[in-house]
């Protein structure tokens, strides 16, 4: 396994509510740079989710996520060409004909996403995939029954017999959902975004777990990848608060 003492050498500390001092464009063009082309491979895997994610988007003309693999020129390209997105992907174009059945099914595609990628990744990759699916699961019960929307509904493309599965559909007539004993840090959060938060935390926490003490692995540099994420999606949801609360003040004054 190769050690990248240089760009080890390169990662400043990252702390939630700060500006990184190497934003992710950045910190991107130095893996680009640096990295092997099988390691630079491997940090395309985790940002397939937002290209994924990206592809609703571009359904509903909507700006696009940086963290994706490829912009709203390339993706558009991608589609064209049925080149540089997964294989699965077109499979899921094939199955459904056009973009009003696209997005009636789309969370069939983030089934299918984190299904193959799990599969087919090892090791740390591996444990940060199935880490995020059973965020988004948590996040998504919390949102159902928020919205009092049906869970067995929201959970058709998941697998029912999945103890995770399994936990959130046997609260379908509860009040309110209560995730698994290891999720109690994020629940009872009074906001979305103090949610949104505490999931981001939640993850650079874990993330930092499962990650050893070697500082120069590709491993190391893929969860710093992951963790400048989380940093950056953070000062986000900062600045949108910040917009919330500018266009409240101009409403209070019309």
């Amino acid at each position: 396994m190769t050690n990248y003492y240089f760009v080890g050498t390169l990662l400043p500390e990252l702390h939630f509510g700060q500006k990184p001092e190497l934003g992710f464009r950045a910190f991107n063009q130095l893996l680009k740079d640096n990295l092997s082309l099988s390691d630079y491979a491997k940090t395309r895997i985790f940002r397939n989710l937002y290209d994924i994610l990206n592809l609703r988007a571009y359904w509903t003309e909507e700006p696009f996520d940086i963290m994706g693999n490829l912009n709203s020129t390339e993706m558009e390209e991608a589609l064209v060409t049925r080149s540089e997105l997964p294989p699965y992907v077109f499979e899921f174009l094939d199955k459904y004909e056009n973009d009003e059945e696209r997005l009636r099914h789309y969370p069939e595609l983030l089934a299918i996403f984190f299904r193959k990628e799990i599969d087919e990744s090892s090791g740390f990759m591996k444990a940060c995939l199935k880490m995020e699916r059973e965020l988004r699961l948590v996040l998504l019960a919390f949102r159902a029954k928020k919205l009092g929307r049906d869970l067995y509904k929201e959970l058709q493309y998941e697998d029912p017999e999945e103890d995770l599965i399994a936990q959130i559909l046997a609260q379908k007539d509860a009040p309110q959902y209560e995730p698994p004993e290891r999720y109690a840090e994020i629940e009872n959060q009074d906001s979305p975004l103090n949610l949104q938060k505490a999931l981001l935390e939640y993850r650079f926490q874990k993330i930092e777990e499962l990650l050893g003490l070697d500082m120069f692995s590709i491993d190391r540099i893929l969860g710093y990848l992951i963790e400048l994420m989380m940093v950056e999606k953070w000062q986000h949801l900062d600045e949108q608060k910040g917009h919330e609360i500018i266009e409240s003040m101009f409403k209070d004054k019309s």
